[in-house]
């Protein structure tokens, strides 16, 4: 993947990719400020700012002004808030990818951020916030993070809490703006049919005069709880288990290990998981698991949906399988299987455009550049069987491991002692 990067005068980054044989143009804006910037006065201002920086600008004044400029085009622009970066994109026709750096722009250079919006859209974030607290198979998420980060903001929830959100105001908003959108935090990628010179010319002139300033600093990732598990009582016909263990930030060695290991464990209708607890023992419908890494930490999380009397059986069940890549090597054809699979996804993915920019900017925000997809390739093939042991040993220990489950609370009581004899467990209704 061929690529040119140019970093403007306030350090705001540039990275385009020509793809002639498209006919689209994608654009990913990323901003290095997510919901880890926050504090607990403020939890939840980089997902509402996201959402308020769609409802009107200097050049296009009300929310649907701005959808209207792209998707009349027969293109989309969307965002998304995560804990370490609030992500901007757009997909349009090729001919039209100068509309859409436009809205973009603007969404970041002159957002009008007004009062009566900001009080009409705490309504609707609340309903946000309160839809995934209801759902149970999004709640045990959250509380596998508070036990994995406590009382941190990697450990919350990214929408932020209800009695916080309610409370915000537009000079609020402004100000976390001002501070965390510094420009050399802002990464800019674009990939389709278009010339490099001429898109880094145009991102210069939308965003080049942005004034240069110190970023948000962040708080170390802490240490995981003291608390092993946390148990929420709640009615329903089903109990949902994630088991997690603390991994390694995105820039370290294992990273890629890790993801290896995933793959064989919890990814896809071929993983180990979902053969032995959906195939073989129909314990689950939805049953998977997955890795993250963050700058200075990580974390692999097994989820499970189970009817509640088969909740222990589902997580000695999911715990053998974690066993088994300790005490046991992958075999060569597993491993070879997963080999393609990784670097399957990563050639789909760069298939598109969308794909190609949101890995150009991606990988430039996290890891300062951007490594080939043979370079990747390489490295997927360079692992052996005895690596992915290594770090189950390693970082998949049973000591070490994390239990929250959301579910009837007569069956749920009985998980935390299943792995971890005399762990502290918090229960709560």
């Amino acid at each position: 993947m061929e690529y040119e990067r140019a970093t403007l005068s306030n350090g705001l980054r540039v990275l385009v990719s020509e793809m002639p044989e498209t006919r689209s143009v994608s654009l990913a804006l990323y901003v290095g400020v997510g919901s880890r910037a926050e504090t607990k006065l403020n939890a939840g201002t980089s997902h509402f700012l996201e959402h308020m920086v769609f409802k009107g600008t200097a050049k296009r004044p009300s929310a649907p002004e701005i959808s209207q400029a792209v998707e009349s085009l027969g293109g989309v622009v969307n965002a998304s808030t995560d804990k370490e970066v609030t992500v901007f994109w757009s997909r349009v026709p090729a001919r039209h990818y100068l509309v859409a750096l436009d809205v973009i722009a603007d969404m970041i250079r002159a957002p009008m951020l007004r009062e009566i919006d900001v009080s009409s859209e705490k309504r609707v974030v609340v309903e946000e916030i309160r839809m995934y607290r209801d759902q149970p198979q999004d709640r045990v998420h959250t509380l596998i993070d508070e036990l994995l980060y406590p009382d941190h903001p990697l450990g919350w929830e990214v929408a932020g809490r209800e009695k916080v959100v309610s409370e915000l105001t537009a000079e609020g908003l402004r100000g976390f703006m001002e501070r965390g959108y510094a420009p050399d935090r802002i990464v800019v990628a674009l990939a389709g049919k278009l010339d490099a010179k001429e898109a880094i010319a145009a991102v210069e002139a939308q965003l080049g005069d942005l004034a240069p300033r110190a970023a948000i600093p962040l708080k170390p990732a802490p240490p995981p709880s003291a608390t092993r598990t946390r148990m929420l009582g709640k009615r329903g016909e089903q109990a949902h288990l994630c088991i997690g263990w603390r991994g390694v930030p995105q820039g370290h060695p294992d990273k890629f290990i890790i993801d290896m290991l995933n793959a064989v464990l919890g990814e896809g209708m071929s993983s180990r998981l979902f053969l032995e607890l959906r195939e073989k023992r129909a314990l689950a419908y939805d049953v998977h698991s997955y890795d993250a890494n963050y700058s200075d930490a990580g974390h692999l999380i097994i989820y499970a949906g189970v009817a509640p009397k088969r909740a222990a059986e589902a997580l000695t069940t999911a715990l053998t399988e974690v066993a088994r890549l300790r005490d046991e090597p992958v075999g060569d054809a597993e491993l070879e299987r997963v080999r393609d699979f990784a670097k399957g996804r990563i050639e789909l993915r760069l298939e598109d455009t969308r794909g190609v920019s949101s890995w150009l900017a991606g990988q430039e925000m996290f890891l300062g550049r951007v490594r080939s997809v043979e370079e990747v390739c390489a490295i997927v093939d360079s692992i052996g069987a005895d690596d992915i042991q290594r770090v189950a040993r390693q970082y998949l220990r049973t000591e070490l491991c994390y239990i929250a489950a959301v579910g009837p609370r007569a069956t749920i009581a009985t998980l935390g002692t299943t792995a971890t004899e005399d762990a502290p467990m918090e229960i709560a209704s």
